[in-house]
């Protein structure tokens, strides 16, 4: 018998460059989105970048440029305020700064280049107060709606930056600037562009080595279902051996033995028949007993072997699988069209398939009533269907009991990889339906050429 199922053996043909195909887009899309998760992370961490740099700015004001003129008497009208004035607005004020403030503890403005908002008193925020104490720098986005930035608002979005500052007198204050957040928003954006092509570019990198890697392991992956397939199709074709060395052994010794045997009991059953009718009537009986046993055996070596298919044809050869039903005392229906047309390995495996039904009814069905059918819906699509009217099974122990049925699980993995369906439908006291749905090829090897 031809290995069932062996022309299908291994991954169908393009199924390498499928896999590829949907391991490249899975792998796209993953990147897209890695991608844009970077895009924005990187936009924040150029926008935080930004900020530092506005308070680095302001550090620098205040220290270097404002810090060496701020004293007690540039807070008040006079030569040195008028120097701190000048100072301020040459090297302070520009693009970058639109705004300075000073304020000291008790919240009032003792400086500033809007000469209008020296003298008022706002209070201060905790954070701000901090800062003032300890001279660290701060910042944060300016709340225009407030009375103190209400002369501001001319600006737009700004940028507040303060930081804490002493006068040689240990005079402590706090130095605030107002910066467009126009001007962060440019510079978080260059820093942005600057680094996102570094980004995508390793990005798409890493997506182009990617696909030697998806290659080989695709390469592998068939190369390991073609050895599984090899194995499985390996321990089939044993199987099938030491079912036909077990059939062979039975039909050469017991079942010769059983009917030589029984034949002897008719012969001496019909020779003491006039002497010892009682003890002639149980030879009889006997030899009956013993040939019934003769066909159930001769049944189980069909059952266990695979005949010549190729030879007897696979109608043929599934009405003799399923006579064995019959001699069980189940009522069997058969419909089986001619189906001989087909390649050995469907042939194979519409065989097999039928083959685990028939056993599986004979165990475990305790079935009355047997409907075994086979229809092609189209020249390249054939349907086994086997119905039986038996106990059946609770459909939530389905898979239990086909994960400890080898034969099924074998079977059902070599339907699918040919491409076909095996299903078995079963309700509790409602019987059983053995369901193949399986693609078949034609043999077109005996077929007459055309000249």
């Amino acid at each position: 018998m031809s290995e069932p199922g062996s022309p299908r053996s291994g991954l169908r043909p393009g199924s390498v460059p499928r896999a590829i195909a949907s391991f490249l887009v899975a792998g796209l899309l993953v990147l897209g989105v890695v991608a844009a998760v970077l895009a924005i992370s990187q936009r924040d961490l150029a926008t935080a970048e930004a900020i530092r740099d506005a308070r680095t700015l302001t550090n620098l004001e205040a220290t270097d440029v404002v810090g060496p003129i701020l004293t007690d008497d540039s807070l008040r009208p006079g030569p040195a305020h008028d120097l701190l004035d000048a100072t301020v607005r040459n090297r302070v004020l520009g693009s970058h700064i639109v705004r300075v403030k000073i304020w000291d503890e008790t919240g009032r403005i003792v400086y500033s280049d809007d000469a209008a908002l020296i003298g008022l008193r706002f209070p201060l925020p905790d954070e701000e107060l901090s800062a003032l104490r300890t001279g660290r720098v701060s910042a944060e986005v300016s709340n225009l709606q407030e009375d103190e930035n209400r002369d501001e608002r001319q600006f737009g979005k700004l940028l507040q930056v303060y930081q804490g500052v002493q006068t040689p007198s240990g005079t402590r204050l706090l130095f605030e600037t107002y910066q467009p957040y126009g001007v962060v928003t440019d510079s978080s954006r260059r820093m942005w562009l600057a680094s996102l092509p570094i980004l995508l570019g390793a990005l798409g990198l890493l997506y182009l080595v990617q696909a030697p890697l998806a290659y080989r392991m695709a390469r592998r992956l068939k190369a390991a279902q073609d050895e599984r397939e090899s194995l499985l199709l390996a321990n089939l074709a044993a199987s099938d051996r030491e079912r036909a060395i077990i059939a062979a052994d039975l039909h050469d010794g017991v079942v010769q033995g059983l009917a030589g045997a029984s034949y002897s009991l008719t012969a001496a059953a019909n020779r003491n028949r006039s002497a010892d009718p009682a003890g002639a009537a149980f030879l009889s009986s006997t030899a009956a007993d013993l040939r019934r046993w003769v066909r159930e055996l001769r049944s189980l070596i069909l059952t266990i072997t695979p005949p010549a298919l190729h030879a007897q044809g696979l109608a043929a050869s599934l009405t003799d699988l399923v006579a064995s039903l019959e001699v069980r005392g189940m009522n069997v229906t058969v419909d089986i069209p001619e189906i001989d047309d087909l390649d050995p390995g469907s042939s194979g495996l519409v065989y097999r398939a039928a083959q685990e039904a028939v056993r599986n009814v004979a165990r475990h069905a305790e079935a009355s009533r047997v409907a075994f059918s086979v229809n092609r819906p189209s020249p390249s699509r054939l349907v086994l269907r086997v119905v039986d009217d038996g106990k059946g099974f609770d459909p939530q122990m389905q898979t239990t009991r086909r994960r400890g049925s080898v034969g099924l699980v074998l079977l059902t993995t070599l339907v699918t990889e040919a491409g076909g369906t095996l299903e078995l439908k079963a309700a509790a006291g409602h019987g059983t339906e053995f369901r193949l749905d399986l693609p078949v090829t034609p043999d077109t090897s005996e077929l007459p050429s055309e000249r």
